[in-house]
């Protein structure tokens, strides 16, 4: 959870945390980001957020636009590196670009 009463998830599936140690972490990455993408659209900002397999912020900001559905136009920006946990969780590999979600807590 974090601080302001919300669990984490990755790709909506299992809570961060959660025992990711059955993944086999040669085919994970070894750095992410988490990215911050504003769409542009007609009425106010949509703020979507995606974890992306890269050492490099600069890197994920471009990779992201291979997401269906994000434009060069979409503001980008890469937020802060993920942790091996998240990576593991994500089961995020080099390159990848994944939906991160924060939901609230029950």
């Amino acid at each position: 959870m974090d601080g302001q009463g919300y669990a984490v998830t990755a790709g909506g599936s299992h809570p961060i945390g959660a025992d990711a140690a059955s993944r086999n972490a040669e085919e994970l990455a070894s750095y992410g980001w988490l990215v911050e993408v504003s769409l542009i659209l007609e009425r106010e900002p949509d703020l979507r957020f995606f974890a992306v397999g890269t050492r490099d912020a600069h890197e994920a900001e471009e990779a992201i636009l291979r997401y269906p559905g994000l434009i060069r136009e979409d503001n980008r920006s890469a937020r802060r590196p993920l942790s091996q946990q998240e990576i593991a969780c994500l089961g995020l590999r080099a390159g990848a670009v994944r939906p991160y979600m924060k939901e609230a807590a029950n």
